[in-house]
């Protein structure tokens, strides 16, 4: 039993050697195999010991490179970000990249012939509106928008009528969407004339009226003309007040100041461009505004009782707002001009020299306000690292060469890949163009050298594939052989036989391997030899035949058994 034990105990360890040993030769021979199938100087080595055959290719890959019609569907364009911004034209034998400029401008006025656009209105209902003998006393003619306001403190209801207040307004929209333009300039004038009794009260001024003196003057009367912009429901969280004057010495008794004409005090220029950028952000088609005219009269309470304060004639004569806008052009966009193309392939295809050439002109000197825009190369999304800038451009009605030895950019092909080439102008900034820019291309060249390898005898790749699976096979077959040999080739043949019948024993069935004692062995042997002499014994006696020496041969090979080798 124990060495039953010990025989299976070295039948294992005998396996797991075998493994071990594939194990390790499998390991040897990839690394091997690995670095010399995707190793490029040991497959150069190998073509070069194998006599390989290398055919030289090249040629001009781009299709109607100078753009003769019908450009499409050969060429085609592709537009990226503000598509109102870009264009992809053509003209005869040219592509062409449009950048859509724009301008115009807007004039709202104030006189005789625009009068009727304006209406008056209150922007609030506790507002007081200017009057007379208490009635409402404004308008607008073709002389402006007026008022008069003569507050007694005596009349019914005099004390809350001192601080009156009149509007008017127009609402002004434009022809484009005002979040794709930007307001380059504006102007703002306006005339205003007001017109006072002697009772108004100024600083220096000792009559409230003829025979009353003042005895009250923290704050005096005065008037306040004043223009804003805001929404067309006049939303007060969006008023924005670009032009403002308040009276001071308009009733002055010393200089008899009761008639003053003149210009309203204007806010800068970027404060209107502001208001009005504002107001039109807000507006849900960006086009829409309203311009707003006040004025405001404050009349201070003295001899309480008896104190009048008549503002005769109170106007807007005239008012000019004009302001010019251009396009905006959208940061970060793109017009291009494509071309697919079929992949270079064959056999070990190997690109040498890829050289781009074309050339462009633009019919105008780049624009100062983008200093970064550019003409751009690609191979399907993999960009050249040179490129063209726009702001370096001098203008000549003539087409130049990109470069005078084209491009260099083979490390951007690829051997096997359809690819997409493309040639792209690029917009790197925010900025307004009032005209457009157009950039003209053509004859666009790419001539493309590649080589192709050939094996005198196998193909690399299959040949590398091939040595890799018999390597495998032979370590198999070697590894195989060996655990065969340690486990049952290494022992005579008895022997083989004996250690099969043991391996028996512990079975439920018979031995299938039956080992016969001498003597029966003989007798069976030497029954068969017999079994041929039947039909001869039936009839004449033959001549007697000496005994095979192969009987006696086997005879003599068959072994003792002994007790000691079960």
């Amino acid at each position: 039993m124990k060495n039953i034990l010990n025989q299976r105990k070295k039948h294992k360890i005998n396996k797991i050697s075998g493994l071990i040993l594939f194990t390790i030769i499998f390991f040897i021979l990839i690394p091997i195999l690995n670095n010399i199938y995707f190793h490029p100087k040991i497959i150069e080595d190998t073509t070069s010991i194998k006599s390989a055959r290398v055919d030289n290719h090249d040629g001009y890959i781009v299709v109607n490179p100078t753009f003769n019609d019908p450009i499409e569907p050969t060429w085609y364009s592709t537009l990226d970000g503000d598509l109102s911004d870009v264009q992809a034209i053509t003209n005869p034998n040219q592509a062409g990249f449009k950048i859509v400029g724009d301008s115009d401008e807007q004039q709202v006025l104030l006189d005789s012939l625009t009068y009727s656009n304006w209406e008056a209105f209150n922007k609030t209902d506790l507002a007081i509106v200017p009057q007379r003998a208490s009635v409402p006393y404004y308008g607008i003619t073709a002389d402006g928008a007026w008022c008069s306001h003569w507050w007694n403190e005596n009349e019914d209801d005099g004390q809350p009528k001192n601080t009156p207040r009149m509007h008017w307004r127009t609402n002004v929209s434009l022809p484009v969407d005002m979040s794709d333009y930007i307001i380059t300039s504006v102007s703002f004038t306006s005339i205003i004339n007001a017109s006072v009794n002697s009772n108004i009260d100024t600083d220096g001024d000792t009559l409230a009226r003829p025979g009353v003196n003042i005895n009250q003057f923290q704050i005096y009367d005065y008037a306040q003309f004043y223009v804003e912009i805001t929404t067309l429901d006049v939303d007060e969280l969006n008023t924005y007040r670009i032009a403002f004057n308040q009276t001071s010495l308009l009733g002055n008794e010393a200089l008899s100041l009761y008639d003053i004409e003149g210009e309203i005090g204007v806010f800068e220029d970027q404060a209107i461009i502001d208001a009005l950028n504002n107001v039109l952000a807000i507006d849900p088609g960006h086009n829409n505004f309203t311009i707003v005219l006040g004025i405001y009269m404050y009349c201070e309470d003295n001899n309480s009782g008896t104190d009048w304060d008549y503002w005769n004639d109170m106007r807007f004569k005239t008012l000019n707002l004009t302001f010019s806008y251009v396009k905006r052009i959208d940061q970060f966009t793109t017009v291009a001009w494509n071309q697919d193309l079929d992949e270079i392939s064959g056999s070990n295809v190997r690109i040498t020299d890829a050289n781009l050439k074309f050339k462009f002109k633009i019919d105008q000197n780049w624009t100062e306000t983008s200093q970064n825009s550019q003409i751009r190369i690609f191979i399907n999304d993999r960009k050249y690292e040179q490129t063209i800038s726009l702001i370096d451009y001098v203008y000549s009605p003539n087409f130049q060469e990109a470069k005078t030895d084209g491009y260099n950019i083979v490390s951007k092909i690829l051997p096997y890949e359809n690819f997409t080439f493309k040639i792209e102008v690029f917009l790197a900034e925010n900025f307004g163009l009032g005209q457009n820019i157009t950039i003209s291309i053509t004859d666009v060249n790419l001539h493309v050298s590649w080589t192709e390898t050939f094996s005198d005898l196998i193909p690399e790749p299959w040949l590398f594939l091939g040595l890799f699976i018999i390597a495998l096979m032979a370590a198999i077959v070697i590894t195989g052989y060996l655990i065969a040999y340690q486990t049952y080739l290494k022992y005579p043949i008895p022997v083989r036989k004996v250690r099969k019948y043991r391996k028996t024993l512990n079975q439920i069935d018979n031995p299938k391997v039956p080992i016969l004692p001498r003597d029966k062995a003989f007798k069976i042997t030497h029954g068969k030899y017999l079994k041929k002499t039947d039909k001869a014994l039936k009839g004449a006696l033959p001549k007697p035949k000496p005994i095979p020496d192969k009987l006696i041969k086997q005879t003599q090979e068959i072994p003792t058994i002994k007790p000691a080798d079960l």
